[in-house]
């Protein structure tokens, strides 16, 4: 009686641990299918994107920050893609900040400021080249300026639709 539930508890055991090597290979096969999707979504999307887009200029403006400054983006699109993306940051006069922008906030604030004007920069860069505003990283430090830039760029992408 012993022999037979021994045996017993060890096919149990055999089939439990069979079954549980079974799921974690599903997981793997099922993590991968899930980031072939999304790599494939952005594609589509990307395609799509520059499928959908008219050639022209288009300029799109964000909402002003607590200083009444705010970011325009002019796109260029060509042969249904973007060749060209001009970033400017503009003061509440509609002047755009240059090299002594942040001065009055002292050394460590004029650094952050210029620094967020340069991240500006590359923002309008990495557009241009990657065709799409999901694929533009935020730069640590100039969140606020990354944040007007994908309001200003999804406003002049809206127009080229």
């Amino acid at each position: 009686m012993k022999k037979k539930f021994t045996m017993a508890t060890v096919a149990m055991l055999s089939l439990t641990l069979v079954g549980c090597g079974g799921a974690k290979n599903n997981a793997k096969e099922n993590a991968a299918k899930e980031n072939n999707k999304k790599v494939e979504a952005t594609a589509n999307a990307k395609a799509e994107t520059a499928a959908m887009l008219k050639d022209g200029t288009y300029t799109g403006k964000s909402s002003e920050d607590k200083y009444g400054g705010y970011v325009e983006v002019t796109i260029t699109v060509a042969d249904g893609k973007i060749s060209d993306t001009v970033v400017k940051n503009l003061d509440k006069e509609g002047k755009e900040k240059g090299e002594d922008y942040g001065k009055e906030a002292g050394e460590d604030g004029y650094k952050t400021a210029q620094m967020t004007l340069e991240a500006s920069q590359k923002y309008g860069k990495e557009l241009t080249e990657r065709g799409s505003v999901e694929e533009v990283e935020a730069i640590s430090g100039a969140t606020q300026s990354y944040d007007q830039f994908v309001e200003a760029a999804n406003s002049a992408l809206e127009q080229a639709k």
